[in-house]
């Protein structure tokens, strides 16, 4: 597996308890999963608004399915999401392509493959939905975790990703429903309440912005998420 930022690894230290910030509001997080709720004629042109030529790219874009017989852990599933959405932030600030190679060494042939994969997603698409494509694919991956073993059992590491991945899935979720125009008196009362805030300041920032620059947060929010579990 790549390397692309040390804050976006996780795996390598064993700890038997998650970090006291993961484990603050537990109490609203099963609730997040169904929080939001909108109308499904609205969710379909969100994808008719994504161009054909899009989609056709990403069927050949290696995300999560391109192993149809692999089982993904709510780890799995988080660490190749901060890889991909790690390399999605760095083309943003005009990385070049062959400089991001060049600079990691321990790169595998696979994740190679992921990088040179998601930047010419960007390039032959946008940036806003090459973002969307990952996070979409994380829910979808997170989704069969669950199916496949459960909700993991409070305090492991798993516990740790699972968290992380229901968080993101909210504020992607925020993410939607301001790309759909939702306006804020319909969202918010929707959100957990310590969760408020953060939708709050996402429809700030996409107005003052855009929404990439909201999703380059997101990014970074889940790369802390994840140091929380295991730090760098």
């Amino acid at each position: 597996m790549m390397t692309i930022d040390n804050k976006a690894q996780a795996g390598v230290a064993h700890h038997s308890n998650i970090n006291h910030d993961i484990r603050r509001n537990l109490q609203d997080h099963n609730s997040q999963v169904n929080s939001m709720k909108y109308n499904p004629s609205k969710l379909s042109k969100l994808m008719l608004k994504i161009s054909a030529f899009t989609l056709l790219t990403l069927f050949s874009w290696p995300s999560f399915s391109a192993d149809t017989n692999a089982k993904h852990s709510y780890q799995s599933c988080t660490i190749i999401t901060t890889e991909l959405v790690t390399t999605a932030q760095l083309y943003n600030r005009g990385i070049p392509l062959d400089e991001l190679i060049e600079s990691l060494p321990n790169l595998s042939p696979q994740g190679e493959k992921k990088v040179r994969s998601t930047y010419e997603l960007i390039q032959q698409s946008d940036l806003l939905s090459t973002y969307s494509a990952i996070n979409s694919d994380y829910a979808k991956c997170a989704k069969q975790a669950h199916e496949n073993q459960g909700k993991p059992p409070y305090g492991t590491r798993e516990y740790g990703y699972y968290y992380c991945a229901g968080e993101n899935k909210l504020r992607y979720e925020i993410i939607l429903a301001i790309f759909l125009k939702q306006s804020r008196e319909n969202v918010i009362p929707q959100i957990p309440k310590s969760r408020r805030n953060i939708a709050l300041h996402y429809f700030d920032l996409a107005e003052k912005e855009g929404l990439e620059a909201v999703f380059d947060l997101m990014a970074s929010s889940l790369k802390r998420c994840v140091n929380q579990i295991d730090p760098p």
